[in-house]
């Protein structure tokens, strides 16, 4: 019996051979593979089926079980069903007792094949040996279950005789047969993916437009794969076989094998340039060698792909000699500067022309950037931007005229384009071209020049003279203050060039010239109407009538004082005058023909009234200009005669307590009578004795300070004294006011000096280091007419100040005008914020006592608490104040 289970195993070692070698033959088909696969399996359960072991008449055991459950598991349900079909019809052929349960068997043994095969899909088992001896023993043992259903006699005979070495056999073939099945399954699965791999790598092979070459390590070609032939030294079927002395000439055969030996040794891919005559003629490739990695023939081999790179090379070199000519071409183009820039403005091209143009040689210039190299720094960063845009969005600069500069720093004209290159493979560049326009930019302005300006003078002539005054004309009766127009006309000048020849005149008018331009602003115009005719143009004086005609006046004294100085013209001293005539330009409203004949008219007055004068065109103005002149003049009197003397205001409390007093300067003319500050102060401004003039009354009221401080009524009485802008700001102010102290013995602790907001338009610096020089010697500081100024908010808090005064202008109106009582208001709680102290000028009622008082304000000047008083006048109220209270 044992031999017999013997040669049943033999059958399944059949099996294997049988079925790898279908599934080989069928693998391009494999639907007639599995039917195959099928009958193969159906057969051997046959065969086995009439070589059983026969363990009584009708009752048979062969290996069927093994067979078709691996069957199930390894041809899947066409191949199972068709071999049970098989076996069930070989069994009931056969027939005998046990015909019903080798059916069962044969049922059985597919189904749990199948069950197998399902698990195994869904990845809960897999096909080793354990699985398969489990599944074995498992599937033999319910084969010898469904045994249980034959007659008794022979499942007694049975499980005595047949079901140990039943159990022993079976098992293990079925472990043996599922190995060597899943071993021709792997090895399939193997050789499918090695074909599906080999033609993949085939078709790779042969859509690259490359020669692939396998050259063993002797140099014989043992494959060649190509497109066609034009690119060998010979077809294909005449290479493989031979070697490359027998093909190529002896160098390069020499090189090719050198290279093999190179790349079999490093293990590593060389390259390789070379030119070869190939069929289609000489051509260029480039050749890469790669270690195959398995012998071939038994040697090492390699894989050498060559790419024929003729036509790039041809490409190549034809752009090398057209950027060649193309850079030449830029680099000696005499007239046009070309320069290429990166994106962080480093310099990366020069020519010739652009050395010329700036300066810079192309060693200087290369690697600098260009922000530095030519741009002027106002331009800096406009160009920085718009090369940044340019890089950014490929947005080319717009081309336009610049004036740029050379390496010396000089300006130089240019018109400008630009152009954006982007080159695969390198950065991106611009590149400026820029042609030289000074020379008609020079053409241009001489043009213009000659045009608006005088050839003899280099003054503006009468077109200029138009334009600028119906601009100053415009601006005037916007900004609202007064324009001046001098008509100046040489006296005599005729007689000059009828005797020494217009050559001396043409010399005289160009000092004239000269004169003129040194007497007045830069704002200011002077212009040449023609022959000894010139005109002055004063812009920006006084809003005030009288105050701009004086100003006039006083510049028309200067350019006669001037043009009365000896003239030195051609070696000879010459003496000569002029007549101005000035019109004054207040509404604005006349013509600048009509202004420029009401200047000449007034010249022709000073003509008339003996020459070397002024006139103005109204004679009411004239007879104002005349009446400041000799008030001017009565000034420097008054001040050598004493005229001036001071007044004292109260200041009080909010208790009504006069805690000092303000010092303010009057002039008692022994004519006229008291005159006005208002009159006589912006005079003293304009000519400079408010200079003196704030010294005497400096120095008056220290005095009378230090008088005071010996008296126990007196001696707290604060004393303050206005300071001009104009004597504030003398260098030797801090030294002035010391040595008044030090000679008068003033109390510095009870002076205050009191300063207006115009000081703070000159240099706000100085005037705080002067503030803090004398507040360390005890002075204090007021800004008088808080409110009315210009820029006191921007530098307040950096004023060492004591005191605000609030102007009277918001005073006089604080119960009538809701904007005047804001801003009192405003300006009491600024104080208390910055803690400075606030004082109210001008309160004149009960009503704007009380109104101030109830907002903060705690000291109060004014009408309601006493006028500026005389000296006797003043301290005779400190007394009845003092007995009073």
């Amino acid at each position: 019996m044992f031999i017999e289970l013997v040669k049943g195993v033999a059958l399944l070692l059949a099996l294997c051979f049988l079925h790898g070698f279908n599934i080989r033959l069928w693998r391009h088909r494999p639907l007639v593979g599995q039917a195959f696969s099928g009958l193969i399996f159906g057969g051997i359960c046959v065969v086995g089926m009439l070589t059983p072991v026969v363990l009584m008449p009708g009752v048979i055991f062969d290996a069927r079980s093994v067979v078709l459950s691996m069957a199930g598991l390894f041809g899947g349900p066409l191949v199972a069903c068709i071999a049970a079909a098989m076996a069930a019809t070989g069994r009931l052929w056969l027939g005998g007792t046990g015909a019903e349960v080798g059916l069962m068997v044969i049922a059985l043994c597919t189904v749990m094949g199948l069950l197998y095969r399902e698990a195994r899909a869904r990845a809960k088992v897999g096909v080793r040996p354990v699985p398969l001896a489990v599944f074995g023993l498992l599937l033999h043992l319910a084969v010898i279950a469904v045994f249980q259903l034959l007659p008794p006699e022979v499942v007694q005979r049975v499980n005595h005789t047949l079901a140990l070495p039943f159990l022993l056999t079976f098992p293990p073939a079925t472990v043996a047969l599922g190995l060597l099945l899943h071993d021709v399954e792997e090895r399939m699965a193997t050789e499918h993916a090695l074909v599906g791999t080999a033609a993949r790598l085939n078709a790779i092979a042969h859509a690259i437009p490359d020669v692939l070459l396998v050259l063993d390590a002797q140099g014989r070609y043992v494959e060649v794969i190509s497109p066609d032939d034009s690119t060998l030294s010979a077809s294909a079927p005449e290479l493989i076989g031979k070697r490359l002395h027998e093909v190529l000439p002896a160098q390069q055969a020499d090189r090719f094998m050198a290279l093999i030996r190179e790349t079999l040794a490093s293990g590593q891919t060389h390259t390789i340039e070379y030119e070869m005559l190939t069929l289609s003629g000489r051509r260029q490739f480039e050749g890469r060698t790669q270690p195959l990695g398995v012998q071939v023939g038994g040697q090492a081999a390699v894989v050498f792909l060559a790419r024929d790179i003729t036509k790039r090379n041809q490409v190549e070199s034809a752009l090398r000699e057209s950027e060649l000519r193309f850079r030449s071409l830029l680099r000696n183009i005499p007239s046009i500067s070309v320069q290429g820039y990166l994106e962080d403005g480093t310099t990366s091209y020069w020519n010739m022309a652009s050395e010329h143009l700036y300066g810079y040689t192309a060693e200087e210039a290369l690697g600098a950037n260009l922000l530095d190299l030519i741009i002027p720094p106002p331009m800096r960063e406009a160009v920085r931007s718009n090369v940044q845009h340019m890089f950014k969005t490929g947005e080319v600069i717009p081309a336009c005229e610049l004036q740029l500069q050379r390496k010396d720093g000089s300006p130089v004209d240019v018109f400008s384009s630009h152009a954006y290159i982007q080159v695969p493979g390198h950065p991106p560049e611009m590149f400026c071209i820029d042609i030289d326009i000074s020379g008609r930019k020079a053409a241009e302005d001489e043009a213009r020049y000659l045009a608006f300006y005088d050839a003899l003078t280099q003054l503006p002539n009468r077109r200029l003279l138009v334009d600028r005054l119906q601009q100053v004309l415009v601006n005037g009766a916007r900004s609202g203050l007064t324009t001046a127009v001098l008509f100046v006309d040489l006296d005599n000048f005729k007689t000059l060039n009828d005797t020494r020849g217009h050559e001396v005149g043409d010399l005289l008018l160009k000092e004239v010239a000269q004169r003129l331009r040194g007497c007045v602003r830069e704002q200011d115009t002077v212009a040449r109407l023609g022959g000894d005719e010139f005109v002055v143009v004063l812009q920006n004086l006084s809003s005030d009538a009288t105050e701009a005609a004086a100003q006039t006046r006083t510049l028309g004294e200067l350019i006669l004082a001037q043009l009365r100085q000896p003239y030195e013209l051609a070696g000879h001293e010459h003496h000569f005058s002029a007549s101005i005539g000035a019109t004054l330009l207040r509404h604005h409203r006349d013509s600048v023909d009509e202004v420029l004949k009401q200047a000449d008219m007034a010249m022709y007055r000073a003509k008339d009234a003996g020459r070397n004068t002024l006139r103005f065109f109204d004679p009411d103005m004239q007879q104002a200009v005349n009446r400041r002149a000799l008030l001017e003049t009565e000034l420097h009197n008054g001040l050598r005669q004493a005229q001036f003397l001071l007044l004292y205001q109260p200041q009080v409390d909010s208790q009504g307590h006069i805690t000092g007093a303000e010092a303010l300067v009057r002039w008692r003319h022994p004519v006229h009578g008291m005159v006005s500050p208002a009159e006589f102060i912006p005079l003293a401004e304009e000519s400079g004795l408010i200079l003196p003039l704030g010294h005497w009354v400096m120095e008056t009221a220290l005095r009378q300070q230090a008088r005071w401080r010996q008296e126990p009524g007196f001696a707290r009485l604060s004393l303050a004294i206005n300071v001009s802008a104009r004597q504030f700001l003398q260098e030797d102010f801090v030294a002035q006011v010391l040595a008044l102290l030090q000679s008068t013995g003033a109390d510095p602790a009870q002076i205050k000096l009191e300063l207006t907001e115009s000081l703070l338009l000159d240099n706000v610096d100085s005037v705080i280091a002067t503030m803090q020089a004398l507040k360390t010697h005890g002075l204090g500081f007021s800004l008088d007419d808080f409110g009315t100024g210009y820029s006191s908010l921007s530098y307040l808090k950096r004023l060492p100040l004591d005191q605000i005064k609030i102007d009277q202008g918001f005073v006089r109106d604080v119960l009538l005008d809701p904007s005047d009582a804001a801003i009192a208001r405003s300006i009491i709680g600024l104080a208390g914020s910055l803690g400075l102290d606030v004082i109210a000028e001008g309160v004149e009622t009960t009503e704007h006592h009380q109104f101030l008082l109830s907002h903060g304000c705690q000291t109060f000047q004014g009408y309601l608490f006493g006028r500026p008083l005389a000296l006797e006048d003043f301290e005779r109220q400190v007394r009845q104040v003092r007995q009073a209270a």
